[in-house]
């Protein structure tokens, strides 16, 4: 652990590996499990996800095989962040809650605080602030019992920052204030800047300027001295949102070209890092096959060894017996012969499994190579899509329409000829799906930002669907002002309003309603799409911008759905420095609220 904190990856592995090692000889399952589950952590810290899993499900097994209560909440907690950082929140929140179960039995206060800080922390990167704020407050208490200054700080900091997200500033402020005491009173240096943080956002969000600036001043010189880049750039940040509100032009670009700079420091680190933990699991992986290689060697050794201490045996018996029995050499003779067939076999032994790795280091080349064939294959694929298949599907389409202009068709021929339209319509939106969805991964293009209308765009948006809302009886209500210009890239958000509008009607049931509100709130414009539909269950909100995640909510028209609609939003979304939220329950509907920067 020692190393790990220094820095020193591969010695403290194999320090770890060492623990196991000595562990299992002298059978102390205790420290085995722990010195397993260690490894875990270290695995996991550097972000090699696959290979940490296989320890702590080691980890786990040991200590459920004692009942070590206490090491199996360990491991359950380790499990939680391994799936919380996968985002596997369902995972996630199965082991802290059975973590916390077996913290409550054990009845020690503060791993049962730790359980509900941690629980707290899960559900605020789910982005369900109730929940994390309701373990949040059960963290405070405990933490508060057992007086638990750095901990009880902490807590209320994150507190206050949830009552902030609700817009409770009152309360975010009472609550911050406390924390915001308590990390002086410990002289909390790495906490301070956060704190300080916080106290300047909800001045910010009592439009007490000068007060929120000289907070995120305080906030910007402390994570400098205590060398907290995140909390550096997110300094910068807002001290030029501040400087803009009061309309301090010279300052307003400083700190936006400080923050700039610093972020793509951070990136290049962020990289470098990146780079470091490939090099480190590059580092395991040969020490691993050092480590199989030398257990080879040292079965080799032993069988030398053993012959060698058979050849002794077998020399101090024939000069002890030489002279009294001819038999006994006889008998000693068909030994050493035993003796050599057997090391034969041992040796042949270790060629086979010397011929196994190396067939195994094939197998892995060309797995490598067929997995760059298969992405090349993919690109392609994407081409012929983008050039053999859509245009024959638009000379389909023009070919229709030709047939409707000659006339003379029967009630039959028309209902024929309105479904090859849908179904051509249909494969043309899946083929543009993907081709967009191929382009956003593989393309590094920015959003073209400009000056226009959103309230005009979602109208325009709303008449073009109004044919397909036609034809379910469905009513598409709008609240829209007049006119709302922002700067942002119009394709992206005409795509978005788009998908989600489409969605909306898709999955709505006949006669019901559709209703799409726009406005403006602390610089960000808000719209968002509300229908009268199915709603979506929790798996279905963990899988909802998957691609080619197909969701139990089906059309209720049969109409298309290719499982790329909301992926493609998500993407452009994120593109835009936006967010977008669900709102929905099953047999509710469902409202998926997105908010954007008024200004690029």
């Amino acid at each position: 652990m020692a190393y790990n904190y220094l820095g020193n990856l591969p010695r403290a592995y194999e320090l770890g590996q060492q623990a196991i090692q000595i562990s299992t000889f002298q059978s102390d399952s205790n420290q085995l499990a722990y010195a397993n589950n260690n490894i875990g952590r270290l695995l996991f810290d550097q972000g090699i996800l696959s290979k940490s899993f296989p320890y702590y499900v080691e980890a786990l097994k040991i200590f459920s095989a004692t009942n070590d209560q206490s090491g199996i909440a360990y491991v359950k907690q380790s499990l939680g962040d391994l799936y919380q950082l996968q985002r596997d929140y369902a995972k996630a929140e199965q082991s802290l809650k059975e973590a916390l179960v077996i913290r409550l039995k054990l009845k020690k206060p503060r791993d049962i605080a730790s359980a509900f800080a941690q629980l707290g922390s899960l559900y605020l990167n789910m982005g369900n602030v109730e929940k994390s704020t309701f373990y949040f407050l059960k963290s405070d208490s405990g933490y508060h019992k057992i007086n638990d200054a750095i901990n009880l700080a902490r807590t209320k900091i994150l507190l206050a920052g949830n009552y902030l997200a609700q817009g409770k500033i009152d309360q975010a402020k009472r609550v911050g204030e406390i924390g915001f005491e308590y990390i002086e009173k410990t002289a909390n240096v790495r906490r301070l800047p956060e704190a300080h943080l916080l106290m300047g956002k909800i001045y910010l969000a009592e439009k007490k300027y000068l007060r929120a600036r000289q907070e995120f001043s305080n906030a910007l010189m402390l994570s400098k001295a205590s060398q907290q880049s995140s909390f550096q750039l997110e300094s910068y940040y807002l001290l030029a949102q501040v400087s803009k509100l009061l309309a301090n032009k010279q300052d307003e670009i400083s700190n936006m070209n400080n923050y700039l700079v610093l972020k793509d420091s951070i990136e290049d680190l962020d990289l470098a890092r990146k780079v470091e933990r490939l090099q480190f699991e590059l580092q395991i992986e040969t020490k691993d096959r050092e480590n199989e290689l030398l257990k080879l060697k040292q079965a080799k050794t032993e069988a030398v060894l053993g012959y060698q201490k058979l050849v002794n045996i077998f020399g101090a018996v024939v000069i002890l017996f030489l002279s009294v029995m001819a038999i006994a050499s006889w008998q000693v003779s068909k030994r050493r012969k035993q003796n050599n067939l057997k090391l034969e076999l041992q040796n042949n032994a270790i060629v086979k499994k010397q011929r196994e790795i190396d067939e195994q280091n094939e197998e892995l080349s060309a797995r490598n190579q067929s997995l760059i064939e298969l992405n090349h294959e993919k690109d392609t694929l994407m081409s012929i899509v983008a050039h053999d298949l859509k245009s024959p599907l638009s000379r389909i389409n023009g070919l229709l329409q030709l047939v409707e202009v000659d006339g003379a068709l029967n009630d039959n021929q028309h209902q024929y000829i309105r479904k090859i339209k849908e179904a051509t319509k249909a494969g043309t939106g899946l083929i543009r799906d993907l081709l967009d969805v191929h382009e956003m991964e593989e393309s590094g293009n920015m959003p073209v930002m400009e000056k226009f209308d959103l309230a005009s765009l979602l109208r325009e948006s709303i008449s073009l669907q109004q044919e397909n809302a036609n034809s379910k009886m469905i009513t598409l209500e709008q609240s829209i002002p007049s006119f709302l210009h922002m700067v942002s890239d119009w394709v992206y958000i005409h795509r978005i309003v788009e998908n989600l509008l489409s969605n909306a009607i898709k999955f709505s049931s006949y006669g019901s309603s559709v209703t799409v509100t726009l406005h403006e709130e602390n610089y960000f414009v808000i719209f968002s799409v509300k229908d009268q539909g199915p709603g979506f269950t929790e798996v279905d909100q963990v899988n909802i911008y998957k691609k080619f995640k197909r969701l139990s909510a089906k059309p209720t028209a049969s109409e298309s759905s290719n499982g790329l609609g909301l992926a493609i939003v998500k993407i452009l979304v994120d593109r835009l420095e936006g967010t977008i939220q669900l709102n929905t329950a099953p047999h509710k509907g469902s409202e998926f609220i997105v908010s954007l920067p008024l200004k690029a």
